[in-house]
């Protein structure tokens, strides 16, 4: 049995998602896919970050429900990016980046990887999370076998997060992450060792540690590599078959083709 807690809840979101305001250099409302200008300095800024972004990924989905931006830093290497749903319906989204870790005019090959990784990561989430994937719902409790329960809502039965966890998610792992959120996840560096602790634990489950901070994050690490690596001819890993689960849907297949296409300049 999975139980979404709203102590968890309060935790994901104050530590990885909220750029508090000591860190933000703005916040840009997205209007019919265009940044709506703040009279300020950083406007530019905005709009070729938003630019970019829109550029990369498909217009279907980012002129649709991203919402809002929202530049800030916290230092290198630290919280790169975030996608925070502004509606119940998910079908609002903000985008944060932050400007030191995602930096295209970097002449470093790593910080452009990792530029482009931490986009095709947020993007993951939006693909995964909109409300043609989940609805809303006022259920607390997800029993063995029913649809896959987020912090967003319930997924739907053939939504990529549903069929992804009834593949990757069976029983024992699925348990055991739960009890970790109930146990040990009232405060972070708990519930940050005993999620490495179940990555370390699983490592042939997980393609990155931060996969096993849960299904939703680990559907995105393996969409990103989906993305940004080669086909696994040969998948001998429950990780490597969680890369080859995204060929069986032909519109991913073509948004892996476009995004790799738009991101060429920088991984070259």
């Amino acid at each position: 049995m999975k139980l979404i807690h709203i102590i968890f809840l309060f935790f994901f979101f104050s530590a990885f998602s909220q750029a508090t305001d000591s860190e933000r250099i703005g916040t840009w409302s997205v209007k019919n896919g265009e940044i709506i200008r703040n009279r300020s300095k950083n406007d530019q800024l905005a709009i070729y970050y938003w630019n970019e972004f829109n550029r990369i990924f498909p217009q279907e989905l980012t002129k649709k429900y991203i919402k809002r931006i929202v530049l800030m830093t916290d230092g290198l290497d630290e919280k790169t990016g975030a996608l925070v749903a502004l509606s119940s319906k998910n079908d609002k989204w903000q985008l944060e980046i932050d400007v030191n870790d995602v930096n295209f005019y970097s002449k470093d090959k790593k910080r452009l990887h990792e530029s482009v990784y931490t986009l095709v990561h947020e993007f993951g989430h939006l693909l995964t999370l909109n409300r043609t994937q989940i609805r809303p719902t006022d259920k607390k409790l997800q029993d063995e076998g029913e649809l896959y329960l987020t912090l967003e809502g319930e997924a739907y039965k053939n939504s990529y997060i549903n069929r992804f966890v009834n593949l990757f998610w069976k029983g024992a792992l699925l348990n055991r992450w739960d009890v970790i959120q109930r146990k040990y996840c009232y405060t972070e560096a708990n519930c940050v060792e005993k999620l490495y602790d179940l990555y370390l634990n699983n490592r042939t489950e997980f393609l990155t540690d931060y996969a096993a901070e849960s299904p939703e994050e680990d559907i995105v690490e393996s969409w990103t590599a989906f993305v940004l690596r080669p086909k696994i001819k040969k998948p001998r890993t429950i990780a490597h078959k969680k890369i080859n689960f995204f060929y069986q849907f032909p519109e991913l297949v073509e948004y892996r083709r476009m995004i790799r296409q738009n991101t060429r300049q920088y991984l070259h």
